[in-house]
């Protein structure tokens, strides 16, 4: 250091032991300089990749971009301006490297700085954290080095010193105060469009600056206006884009669908290989072949919806870990200074030592309430968008499902996977950082109390492994019960959509005592699953909870009785209260941790089995364009599941370019199933179907929608009244509506009641 520096890094008798405590110069030009500036340019590029990946409208120049610009520019010139001064005195004397490396790095950085504010303009980014950080960091280093500067120059306890001579204290001053203005300026973001073109529902969050990202100042309209009167869904702002559904979807899906096509492609294989066999029958008779549970078991793919999940949001998951590590870290550091703080009290040190350790627990206190709050912020939006994209998946699956699969999973549990296991998964997403950051607290923890008592912290660690045993033993518990309460609870979903369903049905014929008794039974062992979840949980809750009283009471008493010259001053009893009461909060989260691992892993193994279904093979029905009919089924065997037997056998069926084709048969001869067949909803053991151009199907349940007539003929679609006439004639129904007093703004209840 010394061939850098012309004096030491540090000096405790010019900054810690003395009534007026400056800085050694090494350290304003190491420490409280270049370290701000080693921190723009570690984080500075990932931010600049990030805002050229984005695509936003551009920034317009306004006073306050151009303010910054000029700001920075002056910094350029200062530096400069310093870099040849000391290069003029290196000619002259000797001068340290460290001298004339400050300056220029300086100068280098600053035009980083302005060159990623025109990127930062240009891409649209009305605000910037790494550029934020930075000039707050740069801002305190230049005041440090203008107190030291202040202390050198005018007190009288200092001798003259050639350094801190006229030049350099107005270059020292001038540094301070463009970099406090550059920070003032970086308090505030960018306008992208003018206040009166901003969409009326649009999320302040899309304009806030860093500061209030920070600080959720963003926030305040909402809460204010919560305040003077009941929230309404119309007060709500407007998802921001990252937040909507179809731009999660998209991103998940480069994950998730070459999964399915793998999964896809497996299930194809087997189903060519099955085609295979049959082919080889005589006549090709698909109906004699036997298919045996290994060819299920070949048909099953193991899909798992958690590893696309990491793979989107890994890099968001591990962000709000670094948020909760330096949570969880710098609670410590009050107990520290508190034990520093206590040790003033009693000793004859200056005052201004004291202030030091109150400002220090200030901005300590302050630093963990920024990073605690960012993090649960960040970790519930996460967990939304997580929960957002599994419902989107569970939907989508819904409507590829083949008969056999659908067989396999009721409109209960479907329900069910779509409303409480996303809950779930949510939950456990909004506490997965917990299960290592609970056990560093401990650890941390202990290893401070262990420097306050010594070997009498062994005590309160016996009391809590004793814990652990017993928490296991009770997580298995919850863990059954909460398996137990998912069967029961799709079971009465399912028996509740039925009686829904047929309810007309029920009361005709007065069976409404018989269900009630059947529902309630139901609902009584669900009630009896919770109960003893409840228990469970009351017991896990009640030991952690005295945990920190049990843990504490037996390291004082430790403590106390293994040496009669043991004594609790105040410095040990308040700093390990302290720290038993950081120890508290961990031991207490740990039963929550364990019950949302037990309900996570059950939802998860419930959303994989469902995802693992059999879809509909796109495959069956081929889309020739060659062909010379446009409907052709040539030697088809069709079966509804791969289980049963085969509905339609050999069938041979063409239908000649426009030609009206009615068909007819009796009741279960197979006219639905042809139709399913031609849909490719059917299995096909062997054969060949070809359909060209487009399909239209209108089933035999009607979707009626609980609109009026006209919404439910537009479906969504804008309202276009020459075409929509033109429908209504094609579908003769102009004399139906004459017949409506409302005519087609007649409302339609549910069913189409």
């Amino acid at each position: 250091m010394d061939q850098i520096c012309s004096t030491e890094f540090w000096n405790w008798n010019l900054t810690w032991s003395t009534t007026t405590p400056i800085f050694t110069s090494c350290f304003i030009k190491i420490g409280l300089i270049w370290a701000p500036i080693a921190f723009f340019w570690i984080f500075a590029p990932a931010e600049i990749y990030y805002m050229i990946r984005k695509k936003r409208m551009k920034v317009p120049w306004s006073l306050l971009n151009i303010s910054k610009l000029i700001v920075v520019f002056l910094l350029m010139v200062l530096s400069l301006i310093e870099m040849i001064y000391q290069m003029i005195r290196f000619t002259k004397t000797d001068v340290r490297p460290v001298e004339y490396y400050t300056p220029f790095l300086i100068f280098v950085t600053m035009a980083a700085v302005a060159i990623m504010m025109l990127i930062q303009r240009r891409k649209g980014k009305i605000t910037s954290g790494v550029i934020f950080l930075f000039s707050f960091f740069f801002c305190v280093g230049t005041a440090g080095g203008y107190y030291t500067a202040l202390q050198k120059t005018f007190n009288k306890n200092f001798t003259y010193d050639k350094e801190f001579e006229y030049f350099q204290f107005s270059v020292i001053v001038l540094y301070f105060a463009f970099s406090f203005i550059l920070f003032i300026l970086n308090c505030f973001a960018d306008i992208r469009i003018k206040p009166s073109q901003v969409p009326k529902r649009q999320s302040p969050e899309e304009r806030a600056s860093f500061l209030s990202i920070l600080t959720f100042w963003w926030f305040n309209p909402m809460a204010v206006l919560g305040y003077k009167k009941p929230l309404a869904g119309e007060d709500m702002w407007e998802l921001n884009d990252e937040n909507k559904s179809e731009t999660l979807q998209a991103e998940f899906n480069k994950y998730w669908l070459p999964l399915v096509q793998k999964a896809n492609s497996h299930h194809s294989e087997v189903r060519a290989s099955l085609s295979r066999r049959y082919s080889e029958m005589p006549n090709d008779d698909c109906t004699k072949v036997t298919i045996s549970p290994t060819d299920y078991e070949k048909d099953i793919a193991k899909l798992s919806i958690l590893k696309p999940i990491i793979k989107t949001f890994g890099w968001e998951l591990f962000i709000s870990g670094l948020l909760k590590l330096g949570a969880s870290v710098i609670t410590f550091v009050n107990p520290l200074i508190l034990d520093e703080l206590i040790a003033f009290v009693g000793s004859n040190d200056p005052y201004w030592k004291g202030f030091v350790y109150a400002c220090g627990m200030f901005l300590a206190a302050l630093i963990e309430s920024f990073l605690s709050g960012q993090y649960e912020y960040r970790i519930y939006v996460i967990a939304m968008r997580i929960r957002s994209c599994i419902i989107s998946v569970v939907y989508k699956k819904a409507l590829v499902l083949s008969n056999s699969a659908r067989k396999n999973f009721t409109v209960g549990e479907v329900v069910n996977l779509m409303s409480v296991d996303t809950q779930r998964v949510m939950d456990y997403v909004q506490m997965v950082n917990l299960l290592w950051s609970a056990p560093l607290q401990i650890v941390i923890a202990i290893y401070l109390l262990w420097k306050q008592l010594g070997v009498a912290t062994l005590g309160g660690l016996a009391v809590m492994i004793l814990m652990i045993p017993l928490n296991g033993v009770i997580s298995v518990f919850i863990r059954n019960f909460q398996v137990k309460l998912m069967k029961d609870k799709d079971k009465r979903t399912k028996l509740m959509n039925e009686i829904m369903n047929g309810i007309k049905v029920l009361k005709l014929y007065a069976w409404e005592n018989s269900f009630i008794k059947e529902v309630m039974n139901i609902r009584c062992m669900e009630v009896a699953s919770l109960k003893a979840q409840a228990y469970l949980n009351g017991a896990v809750t009640f030991v952690f909870s005295s945990a920190p009283f049990l843990v504490s009471l037996a390291s004082f008493a430790t403590y106390v009785l293994i040496d009669s010259s043991n004594v609790l001053d105040a410095n040990k009893a308040f700093v390990s209260l302290s720290l038993f009461n950081i120890l508290r909060v961990p031991t207490a989260l740990l039963p929550m941790i364990i019950t949302f691992t037990a309900m996570f892993v059950v939802s998860l193994k419930r959303i994989n089995r469902y995802l693992q279904g059999d879809e509909i093979d796109l495959d069956i029905i081929k889309h020739d364009p060659s062909e010379k009919d446009p409907v052709v089924i040539e030697n088809g065997t069709f079966s509804w599941t791969k289980e049963d037997a085969p509905a339609l056998t050999n069938l041979n069926f063409r239908v000649k370019e426009g030609s009206l084709v009615a068909v007819v048969g009796q009741v279960g001869a197979g006219k639905s199933s042809l139709l399913s067949a031609l849909l490719g909803d059917m299995v096909k053991w062997c054969g060949k179907v070809n359909v060209k151009g487009s399909v239209a199907y209108v089933p035999q349940q009607a979707w009626i929608q609980n609109a009026t007539l006209r919404k439910n003929v537009l479906f969504t679609q804008p309202y276009d009244e020459k075409k929509y006439k033109t429908v209504l004639e094609a579908c003769a129904l102009a004399q139906d509506l004459e017949i409506l007093p409302g005519g087609d703004m007649t409302e339609i209840g549910e069913k189409g009641y």
